[in-house]
């Protein structure tokens, strides 16, 4: 059964929406407002049973393996990130920060084995579109870009 992301973003008294503290000026902030993820979903939906369990909502999927695509990362390695970074949570439908990973290895894994060679040809389509080429960015992977980041501010 295809999971759904929550569009209603109700409040809770004791959790803050992520969109409060985020600056939505940033790149995967704006980038998470001009991808059309109904599009995505109705596209992806015919890879879903309607019977069974829910699944984990596509735009979650989705958004893992677009950032994985932009950063070069391997699997293991996003889903560690994502946990402490609200701008990723943000941009993969999140309404809440989150402290525990989202879903397991596996999960992508059978993901990408569900849509084959044409969805993440589709996906790799979507991560150039929205955050250019790779190999033209001065940061080669998410650790360069914090480690620059961190010893900018340290040494000035």
């Amino acid at each position: 059964m295809l999971g759904r992301t929550r569009n209603k973003r109700q409040l809770d008294i004791f959790e803050v929406p992520i969109e409060r503290f985020i600056n939505r000026n940033h790149e995967f902030a704006i980038g998470a407002d001009h991808i059309d993820w109904e599009s995505l979903e109705e596209h992806f939906r015919p890879f879903y049973s309607p019977r069974g369990r829910p699944s984990i909502p596509p735009r979650k999927i989705i958004g893992m393996i677009l950032l994985k695509e932009r950063f070069s990362l391997s699997d293991e390695k996003v889903l560690k990130i994502w946990p402490e970074n609200p701008y990723w949570q943000y941009f993969c439908g999140e309404v809440h920060f989150r402290t525990e990973k989202p879903f397991t290895t596996s999960e992508l894994t059978s993901f990408r084995r569900r849509i084959g060679p044409a969805g993440i040809e589709m996906i790799r389509n979507i991560t150039i579109k929205e955050f250019g080429n790779p190999d033209g960015k001065k940061y080669k992977s998410y650790s360069d870009r914090r480690k620059r980041n961190f010893w900018k501010r340290i040494i000035g």
